[in-house]
């Protein structure tokens, strides 16, 4: 929304422990790059305008091309040949199911794994969906933890016996599933969360700096008339606003879970019981995704 209302101009943004610029162009596409122009070191984003394809530096007015990052014009030089180090570095976006998503590899690897298009948030049966936001002191690692730790749902949450759970992994993609939920991840911070029936939700969780991450959890439901009712999976749903009733709802437990996070240390060797098996597993699974 703020690169719509920003009238053409790049916005600064603090994500991946950088200082960054997102932007859409004259096509609509969404792009990020880093912040600062190889010239002098000015911020793209504080005076620097967007002209098409390419983004302007405030300072001397290089131009470069958002997708590329190259430098495509020096407007004052008195040659035509551009240096080669003359560009910023780019981030591969793609804009699905309400969400821009970009792709950080630290060694600038190529992506591995895909965004899952959930067709719920296309589907005119489905209500139009509802963000909610948390800015949390933790890493996606230990978010995701969360999903194979099925004893804490009875001692934080509060549910009357600790959930029976099935898990699949395949490469980077992960499926935990217990009776009316489902819960997939594609790489280390995006899942897809199912009650059967019920609601759908993407979780996308972005690193900001070692310590904190960005959580955006988007909700849709079906709308009022589908299948489902007031009472729901054991939960308590307002139909006339299903997806806003049910973000409540999640966005209630996810700050039963915060103290913790926040205020827990990483056991490299956790002393485990037999039946939490499922937190090694994740451990090794998520190594994938550390260059």
């Amino acid at each position: 929304e703020e690169l719509r209302e920003n009238d053409g101009a790049p916005v600064r943004v603090r994500l991946l422990g950088e200082d960054l610029i997102a932007y859409r162009d004259s096509e609509g596409h969404v792009g990020l790059l880093d912040a600062y122009c190889p010239h002098l070191g000015a911020h793209l984003a504080v005076g620097g305008r967007v002209e098409g394809s390419t983004i302007s530096c405030p300072f001397h007015g290089w131009r470069f091309d958002g997708e590329s990052g190259s430098c495509v014009e020096i407007p004052y030089a008195t040659t035509e040949r551009i240096p080669n180090r003359a560009a910023v570095r780019t981030y591969r976006t793609v804009e699905r199911n309400g969400l821009v998503f970009a792709w950080y590899h630290a060694a600038e690897g190529e992506p591995f794994y895909e965004v899952p298009d959930v067709p719920e948030f296309s589907d005119p049966e489905w209500d139009e969906s509802i963000l909610v936001e948390f800015r949390i002191s933790t890493s996606c690692q230990e978010m995701a933890e969360n999903n194979h730790d099925a004893a804490h749902f009875k001692f934080v949450h509060g549910s009357d016996a600790i959930p029976a759970q099935e898990e699949i992994i395949d490469g980077p993609y992960k499926r935990v599933e217990s009776i009316g939920l489902i819960r997939e991840t594609f790489g280390l911070g995006l899942g897809v969360l199912r009650v059967t029936d019920t609601m759908t939700f993407v979780s996308a969780t972005t690193p900001i700096g070692d310590d904190d991450v960005h959580v955006r959890w988007l909700f849709t439901a079906p709308r009022k008339g589908a299948a489902h009712d007031d009472v729901a999976n054991g939960l308590k749903i307002d139909t006339t606003n299903a997806a806003a009733s049910l973000a409540k709802v999640f966005a209630t437990a996810l700050t039963q879970d915060i103290p913790i996070w926040e205020n827990k240390i990483y056991r490299e060797h956790p002393m485990l019981t037999r039946g939490e098996s499922g937190i090694i597993t994740h451990r090794n699974w998520a190594k994938q995704f550390y260059s």
